[in-house]
């Protein structure tokens, strides 16, 4: 089966001053519809490098990234972009560019393009509720706490139907049960919505959802749990079975 995204061999230089820093060396992986995919590493490792290099935000100096069959590197800037807005979701916590939006207009925002305005709020509406977040829908993100941040970050990509989402460390400074309810929903989006799910995770407790975990040291990936042999582990607060 063809993945939806694949890296080969894909090397990233930075030239700081006078020396070279080699962030990403020779790095492979893949990424197939339904699976969601961790990738651990310490503290400047080159997560957020690795990630941008997937969603196609940044070149690779060497190797080839390719979504849907497609080498990224070789579309049009045209081409790409559409693909962002359509099909790759990229997300973090930034929020929105203005303190003053509601949520649920937050939401609905990307979705003017193709929708008119009453449906795409009907759509953000209807995706959060669907992730249990109806209370965040006229809340502006000044309000929300980081849990709610990251939940609503989500739900801004998963409005839009992606075939990929790529994360960069959304449960940084949550408890272990705000964690569990937004890898909870990640997993969620996975299996029932066969997205795939590339997420960049900075300890442990952050990958136990995922079905194929990768460790990220010295600029080159490594296979840490296969996906057959993938650990799930339940919280209190959501008991499911994987």
């Amino acid at each position: 089966m063809t993945p939806l995204l694949a890296l080969r061999g894909v090397s990233k230089t930075y030239v700081r001053g006078a020396s070279d820093r080699d962030v990403l060396i020779e790095a492979s992986l893949d990424v197939h519809a339904g699976a969601f995919v961790a990738v651990f590493g310490g503290r400047s490792s080159g997560k957020t490098t690795l990630l941008k290099v997937a969603a196609g935000l940044e070149r690779p100096d060497q190797g080839t990234v390719f979504y849907g069959g497609r080498d990224l590197n070789a579309l049009s800037s045209s081409a790409l972009a559409s693909i962002h807005r359509t099909e790759i979701a990229w997300v973090d916590r930034s929020g929105p560019q203005t303190d003053e939006l509601t949520m649920v207009d937050y939401i609905g925002l990307p979705l003017l393009r193709t929708h008119g305005y009453g449906a795409a709020r009907r759509v953000a509406l209807e995706t959060l509720a669907r992730v249990g977040a109806s209370e965040c829908a006229f809340a502006r993100w000044r309000d929300l706490s980081d849990a709610e941040r990251a939940q609503i970050s989500i739900v801004h990509a998963l409005a839009r139907k992606p075939r990929l989402m790529v994360l960069d460390d959304p449960t940084a400074g949550l408890d272990l049960v705000e964690r569990g309810r937004v890898l909870g929903l990640l997993r969620t989006t996975a299996d029932e919505s066969r997205c795939g799910v590339l997420m960049a995770v900075p300890d442990f407790p952050a990958m136990i959802r995922a079905h194929e975990v990768l460790a990220l040291s010295g600029g080159r990936l490594i296979s840490a749990t296969p996906a057959q042999q993938a650990v799930v582990i339940d919280f209190p607060d959501r008991q499911r079975s994987v």
